[in-house]
Formats: C-alpha cells, sequence, structure tokens
C-alpha cells in the first residue's frame, strides 16, 4: 500500500479530512506527518508518516486492545505518542489483514469522537 492509499482508506472509513500541522515552514522534522482529523472536532484519528522508507500509521486503541495487537508482526507502541494508547503499525511489514486495520481505524475514529 502508499502513501496516498492509505490517507483514502482512513478518510473512506472516517469523517475526517488530512493536515499537516506538524510540517510547517520552519519545523526541523525531516518526517512528513499526515494528520488525519475528526471533522467534527479537529481531534487526530491517524498519524501516516514514512521512516526509514517505512509506511506507518498511529491508530488509538483501548489499551488491552493495543496489548493483544503489538503481539503480532509489525505493531509497536505508538511512534512519539502515548505508549499505553496509541500503536504504531508498519502497513506493508505486517500480518494485520487490511480487514484488521480497517476495524483499529475504526476503533481509533470512536475513541477520539
Amino acid at each position: 500500500m502508499d502513501r496516498q492509499t492509505l490517507i483514502n482508506l482512513v478518510k473512506t472509513t472516517t469523517n475526517s479530512f488530512e493536515d499537516y500541522p506538524f510540517n510547517g515552514v520552519n519545523s526541523h522534522e525531516k518526517i512528513i506527518w499526515t494528520a488525519m482529523k475528526q471533522v467534527s472536532n479537529k481531534k487526530i484519528i491517524a498519524l501516516i508518516f514514512e521512516k526509514d522508507n517505512e509506511l506507518m500509521i498511529d491508530l488509538k486503541l483501548e489499551p488491552q486492545h493495543g496489548e493483544i495487537m503489538r503481539n503480532r508482526i509489525g505493531v509497536y507502541p505508538g511512534y512519539h505518542m502515548n505508549k499505553a494508547h496509541w500503536n504504531t503499525i508498519l502497513v506493508n511489514k505486517t500480518d494485520v489483514s487490511k480487514n484488521e486495520l480497517i476495524n483499529m481505524i475504526k476503533e481509533s475514529d470512536r475513541l477520539t469522537l
């Protein structure tokens, strides 16, 4: 999956829009962060980024669900996020199916409403 396909997947799964709040002109950040935000309250549903040529997405999950998912290949505590609630998925190097990823996106959407 490529970055734009992942952005479109989040958009079609949730009522969200993409934003780039961490990549301003004066930013020293080398990673391009796509923040997928709730239309209703502007809270972040997902962060999409590439690091070391790997496409990743940060999603908020119930802590118990996050712990279970971290036993799967390519799922880690959230990169630059609260480790109890956020999880990073290596989109192209995980055994998480597309259907499971969609369900995780929906869970993150629900938890950020």
